[in-house]
């Protein structure tokens, strides 16, 4: 009883405080001000002086002079009117924009806190959601089929096209959170890479809802170990990219054989370092300018180990260039398994037309 009844009070508050259009002001304050000139209304205002008080007073019914009676109503008929325009004007506005927000769901078994719901008032437009659902609820938070995961995920673009068919561009704003397996999470960004700009938020565990990447950059960067070791005719590196948790060298080294490793690590890297936009454009940088001096040295194919957040893992995708950088599989861990990397994607770059399960 207690929780419906403080739901009901903080429901309430949020309805008395919430924000109103400046237009309805307007219409309000013109509808005001007409109820008071209609019903008769008086306003006496004594101000003392050394001379004695200076009184005004203004008196619908016959005090105040008619010119000033009628410049009333005129003010607040207008008031009413332009105040009408602006909010018809402004809505007709609104009708054209849409706010597509893509959520994936892969690693939880809750529906949790829906991303549309959180996304944040001052982005224009209707909510339209695109709900990815990857859970084969077999396993809390593992993809025993990353096959049939792979099959929901690939359609994605055709769903946002259907979306945005018959809108200017200009009028879309994407959004874009998950909890999903870090390689169908590399994939979503690669997927999505031409859509512009995209609002990015990821799931904050001490909240228990979505954020948005407003914290502060802590100045922190990647250390690059090996990149120079690595032979020129190399044709296979391993990257392992260590953000939330450190990427367990010693797996990597049982999946990959002898081929050369090149680690990129964060020397305080935690589940929270992530929150800063800024940040992670710096460390993306990082990445990519590490893909590229790759593909300078002749590397063909790169096979990456990231251990990063939602957000962190779907920037990657995004900012690796499908055209002009190695191919790259990025592979999934499970602690349990031997080695700790059962399967991977590789991705629909440098070449590959579709992703693939590997």
């Amino acid at each position: 009883m207690k929780k419906h009844i403080g739901h009901f009070i903080t429901s309430f508050i949020d309805w008395l405080f919430r924000r109103r259009h400046p237009a309805i002001i307007l219409v309000q304050g013109g509808l005001t001000l007409l109820v008071l000139l209609i019903a008769g209304w008086a306003i006496s205002v004594s101000i003392p002086t050394q001379y004695g008080p200076f009184s005004i007073r203004f008196d619908s019914e016959g005090g105040t002079p008619m010119l000033i009676s009628y410049g009333l109503f005129a003010l607040a008929v207008g008031l009413c009117i332009f105040g009408f325009i602006w909010y018809r004007a402004d809505q007709r506005r609104l009708s054209r924009k849409k706010v597509i927000v893509i959520e994936a769901r892969g690693l939880r078994d809750t529906s949790g806190t829906p991303l549309h719901e959180a996304v944040p008032e001052m982005l224009e437009g209707q909510r339209d959601q695109v709900l990815i659902d990857l859970r084969q609820r077999v396993k809390d938070g593992v993809i025993v089929e990353p096959r049939a995961a792979l099959e929901k995920l690939v359609s994605l673009p055709t769903d946002i096209e259907r979306r945005e068919n018959g809108l200017d561009r200009r009028d879309i704003t994407y959004v874009y959170g998950g909890l999903a397996p870090v390689p169908l999470t590399f994939l979503t960004g690669v997927l999505m890479d031409d859509e512009g700009a995209i609002v990015v938020m990821d799931w904050d565990r001490h909240i228990e809802n979505w954020r948005a990447l407003d914290g502060d950059d802590d100045g922190q960067r990647f250390s690059i170990i090996g990149l120079d070791a690595v032979s020129a005719d190399a044709t296979d590196v391993a990257l392992t990219i260590s953000v939330s948790y450190s990427v367990d060298v010693f797996g990597v080294r049982q999946k990959v054989g002898s081929i050369p490793v090149v680690e990129m690590a964060l020397a305080s890297g935690s589940p929270d370092c992530h929150w800063s936009e800024g940040k992670q454009k710096a460390l993306g940088q990082q990445f990519l300018n590490t893909a590229i001096a790759l593909g300078n040295q002749g590397v063909k194919r790169v096979h990456l180990f990231l251990a990063a957040q939602n957000s962190v893992a779907f920037r990657f995708g995004r900012l690796y260039d499908k055209r002009n950088l190695p191919e790259v599989t990025v592979y999934q861990y499970q602690r349990e398994v031997v080695p700790p990397y059962p399967w991977g994607i590789r991705m629909p770059v440098g070449g590959v037309s579709q992703p693939e399960v590997v």
